[in-house]
């Protein structure tokens, strides 16, 4: 009988276990979704004391969740910005060529304080963890041991490779500057119109896209270009100018003196080429040197077109209302050069085109010589970093010598209805 009981009181219990853990796993269920989306909590559930207490725990282990997931994606954010030096590549990384350039240098040390401020943190939130259920206190404290032991594995692995990481060099490539990108194609084409005197925008152009919108850009016709131009400026040289041989200099073949005897070197004749009076060696025999070469009318033209378009890609073409100066004093023109970082000590190179024209008999024609005015040729010939040309003379070679190119509306006009035939 009394085993009876036994046995039956036993099947009571775990019934009675059965149910609440039933209503303990209902119960938990509308926290997790509180703690996630914050909405009220469900408390119709008898054990509302067990409710009360899983309810800082849960927020604190997704508190503790989110710190970690923050951690770990700034470290994968780092790896990938942080690149190493390899050590058999035998370059400066302060070279423009250099995948490296403009990088700041990362020191290997700082990582060993990132893991130990790790650790402190971890130390901190197992202390605040310890306030809480001791049901949850089981279940942080394993996971913060867990990252415990790693950072101290990562540290004694990082005690172990000290000599090696002393030989590694580190660069943050995410503190390079930011390439500079071209405008594309036919924005590009939309530009502004200058103020030559003040520097100020007074308007926009639309340059033509046969001129100035060629793409890609052709390095072989730009360099066929200049190379027809230095040679045609090298030109005809030597022209007429002949030497006299050994044999058509006047002198006689008598021997000058005896063989030996006198202490000095032999010599026959007077008239070799290492005496005075003597023959020229190797001179030019009156043949004309013709160093010019011909170039096709059509690929000059492209060349030019070429050049344009380089320079408005690279963002140093100038767009002018006019270039009209009002005096001839060199300060006034670097003045106004100033204002588009040209000239001036630091300043940097510009070709001026203009297209300047005057009616014949107004004031303006004393003014205009050659295309250009005459006060800023004037005014530009003391500044050697400028140069002024009418469009004509406009060619591909100063182009690409100088470093910015001004061009008046005029000049424009005039290039575009040259160019496009």
């Amino acid at each position: 009988m009394s085993s009876n009981i036994a046995l039956i009181t036993r099947r009571v219990a775990s019934a009675a276990a059965a149910d609440m853990m039933h209503t303990s796993s209902r119960t938990t269920a509308p926290l997790l979704i509180s703690s996630f989306g914050n909405l009220s909590i469900n408390t119709t559930t008898t054990n509302s004391a067990a409710a009360a207490s899983l309810i800082p725990n849960t927020n604190n282990q997704l508190n503790h969740f989110s710190s970690m997931a923050t951690t770990t994606a700034k470290k994968k954010t780092k790896k990938q910005q942080i690149v190493e030096l390899p050590p058999n590549l035998k370059f400066d990384p302060r070279a423009k060529s250099s995948p490296f350039y403009g990088a700041e240098k990362v020191e290997v040390s700082r990582r060993k304080k990132t893991n130990k401020q790790l650790k402190r943190k971890v130390e901190g939130q197992e202390a605040a963890a310890s306030t809480t259920a001791a049901s949850n206190d089981d279940v942080d404290t394993e996971e913060d041991d867990n990252e415990y032991t790693d950072i101290d594995d990562d540290d004694e692995e990082e005690e172990d490779d000290d000599e090696a990481n002393e030989q590694r060099v580190l660069y943050d490539l995410s503190t390079k500057a930011d390439v500079p990108r071209a405008i594309p194609l036919p924005q590009r084409l939309h530009v502004p119109i200058m103020d030559f005197k003040s520097g100020d925008q007074v308007g926009t152009f639309h340059l033509s896209n046969k001129t100035f919108g060629c793409n890609p850009i052709r390095v072989d016709i730009l360099q066929r270009v200049v190379v027809w131009q230095r040679n045609k400026k090298r030109g005809k040289r030597n022209a007429g100018a002949r030497t006299k041989t050994i044999s058509e200099v006047s002198g006689s073949g008598r021997k000058v003196r005896n063989q030996k005897g006198g202490g000095v070197a032999r010599a026959g004749h007077s008239r070799p080429a290492h005496w005075r009076g003597g023959a020229k060696a190797h001179g030019p025999k009156g043949n004309i040197q013709d160093y010019t070469t011909k170039l096709n009318k059509k690929v000059r033209r492209m060349g030019m077109r070429n050049a344009l378009s380089q320079k408005l890609l690279e963002g140093n073409l100038i767009i002018t209302n006019d270039m009209v100066s009002d005096t001839h004093k060199t300060r006034v023109l670097d003045e106004m050069l100033n204002r588009f970082d040209v000239s001036g000590r630091f300043g940097v190179t510009a070709l001026m085109v203009d297209d300047a024209q005057a009616e014949e008999g107004s004031e303006d024609e004393a003014f205009v010589h050659g295309g250009v005015n005459v006060n800023l040729k004037v005014a530009s010939g003391n500044l050697h970093k400028v140069k002024v040309q009418n469009q004509i003379a406009c060619n591909v070679y100063d182009m690409l010598k100088y470093k910015k190119l001004f061009l008046s509306l005029d000049a424009v006009r005039a290039l575009e209805a040259r160019l496009e035939k």
